[in-house]
């Protein structure tokens, strides 16, 4: 194998050979749940396979679903960052929490904070990727399909692996020779690949895979206007973003670098990481909601609804076509007897021919077609049973369950199914931290010079206010809280405090107390808190006025010119 040192005095046995044992491992090891990846997403599509022996109806009963729908929807807003500045200069920390605002407004993270949190329910593993454009920090989710990873990756920490790839980048021939970033070398050998019979052969094939990509991304919310991308008739290349590390000879340490390469043989980049994005950190974060020590691709919440929503379909199938079956009135008859069937419209006052004999059920018998009436039973209870493992109970899905059910009961079944749904708040929010952490960085070394800020006070007047690089830069630490956990914990908050009311009734530093914490965990400004504050005293003063009895004026006379006399 030749072995050879370049200007940078990196050692390169076969590059591109290197790189592509990397993505094959790392495509390997994802492989096996692409089964049950491509089956979740099928049943969320509401999309079934039909065969000739089990499910012969393409029906679905769209448990996957609704309980996907039911969980997000407990989980879906996108967790508060807030920004501390670390040497307590407030104004800096006001400017840069304005920065972060004015990123979560134009870049859509909320937006991509729920499609983060449906690759979970629906994988159990999500990406995030920061990227730097003309406008600055932008940040997307990536297809679970578009991303591989080192097998040896540490589930909790992306910083351990050794090499992260990037799939399923698709550029038309025009977008990647116009971009300054990749080698003129690299640009001549694409152009002799394009127009080669093996180019135009696997652009069709990039034509394919695009396609899928934009069904998956349609179905996951993306309402994408790059779907007329094939339509100017332009060669279409699948490009590779490979981050790997690679060994330096000379500082005695490995380095981490990023090559482009399409259609796995044209190399387009090869630059460090440091130097592109002014990092040394992969500019990836992922999570998951059931991490596993020893994989890091672990089972999502699909993967305990597609088994029974499979089995239910098949049931539900089968019901269909007996009922079907049944409504068709088949008859078996004896040819022996010299009777020959005819068909007839049926309607009122119809009358039927009847073959001779004494007895027509000796010549004519109704096909037995079982209605299944305990299918929708059977349904019922696997349906409680996924609820059971998922959380996702009939009465978060706006179903009331069966029986009669006290309210405490109610509460009950809605309140664990909310703990259950917090728990999973406390990986994403962590994720979240990591990726603040990393958006902070990059804004420290990738920012423009002056970033425009507009912001609508309350009267609707819009300001607007140039920022300029020494009005923030500084150290910060994000302090990232999730809504659903606040609101738990705010729940939670105001029954500790009904609980020592009813414990201290009479007591009013604790009613006081009480009522102005309570005030605080709503959207209140400190005006109005103030306002409520005193007008609940003056209230209370009032009420206290009427309870006290009226005290009778005193008298100038004394008490004992009032006594009786009493005379000898």
């Amino acid at each position: 194998m030749e072995i050879k040192i370049n200007e940078d005095n990196f050692i390169i046995q076969n590059e591109m050979e290197r790189l592509q044992k990397e993505k094959k491992a790392a495509l390997e090891l994802r492989e096996r749940k692409h089964d049950d990846w491509d089956g979740n997403y099928e049943l969320y599509r509401n999309k079934v396979k039909i065969n000739r022996l089990t499910q012969r109806q393409a029906v679905n009963i769209p448990l996957m679903k609704e309980t996907i729908k039911t969980l997000l929807s407990k989980i879906d807003d996108a967790p508060s960052v807030e920004w501390k500045e670390l040497y307590g200069n407030e104004q800096k920390e006001l400017y840069y929490q304005e920065i972060w605002n004015d990123f979560v407004k134009t870049r859509n993270i909320e937006l991509i904070d729920i499609l983060d949190k449906k690759n979970i329910l629906l994988y159990d593993l999500s990406f995030k990727k920061l990227n730097i454009d003309e406008k600055g920090i932008d940040l997307s989710v990536l297809d679970i399909y578009d991303i591989a990873i080192d097998p040896l990756t540490l589930p909790w920490d992306i910083e351990s692996a050794r090499f992260i790839v990037h799939l399923n980048i698709f550029r038309s021939v025009k977008e990647i020779l116009a971009d300054k970033r990749y080698t003129e070398k690299g640009k001549e050998a694409l152009k002799i690949w394009a127009v080669s019979e093996p180019g135009i052969t696997q652009s069709n094939k990039n034509k394919e895979e695009w396609e899928k990509k934009m069904e998956r991304l349609k179905a996951m919310g993306v309402d994408s206007t790059d779907f007329s991308l094939f339509a100017g008739g332009d060669r279409i290349v699948n490009l590779t973003e490979h981050y790997t590390n690679i060994w330096n000879a000379k500082k005695k340490k490995f380095e981490r670098r990023v090559f482009v390469y399409a259609e796995d043989t044209i190399e387009l980049l090869n630059e460090r990481l440091i130097d592109l994005i002014g990092v040394d950190f992969w500019p990836f974060e992922f999570w998951s909601e059931d991490p596993e020590t020893n994989d890091i691709y672990p089972d999502s919440v699909a993967d305990l609804i597609r088994t029974p929503n499979k089995v239910l379909n098949v049931w539900y199938s089968q019901l269909i076509e007996n009922r079907t079956l049944k409504n068709f009135q088949m008859h078996w008859f004896l040819p022996s007897q010299g009777y020959t069937p005819q068909t007839y419209i049926p309607g009122p006052g119809v009358m039927l021919p009847a073959p001779p004999g004494d007895d027509i059920n000796k010549v004519i018998r109704p096909v037995e077609v079982s209605g299944l009436d305990d299918t929708l039973e059977a349904i019922a209870v696997i349906t409680r049973i996924v609820e059971r493992g998922t959380g996702a109970t009939a009465i978060d899905k706006g179903q009331s369950e069966k029986g009669t059910q006290t309210l405490g009961e109610v509460e009950i079944l809605v309140g664990k199914a909310g703990e259950r749904a917090t728990a999973m708040t406390k990986f994403y929010r962590l994720s979240w931290y990591k990726i603040a952490k990393k958006w902070n960085a990059l804004m420290q070394v990738n920012a423009p010079k002056i970033i425009k800020l507009s912001k609508t006070g309350r009267s609707g007047k819009t300001y607007m206010k140039n920022v300029f690089a020494s009005d923030w830069k500084s150290d910060y630490e994000p302090i990232v809280a999730s809504t659903s956990e606040q609101e738990q914990n705010s729940i939670k908050t105001i029954k500790k405090f009904q609980f020592l009311l009813a414990m201290f009734p009479n007591n009013s530093a604790l009613k006081q107390i009480a009522q102005k914490r309570s005030l605080e965990l709503i959207d209140i400004t400190p005006d109005e808190l103030i306002e409520v504050i005193d007008a609940e005293k003056q209230l209370a003063q009032n009420l206290q006025s009427r309870a006290t009895p009226a005290v009778p004026p005193a008298s100038n006379i004394s008490p004992q010119a009032d006594a009786p006399q009493i005379y000898e």
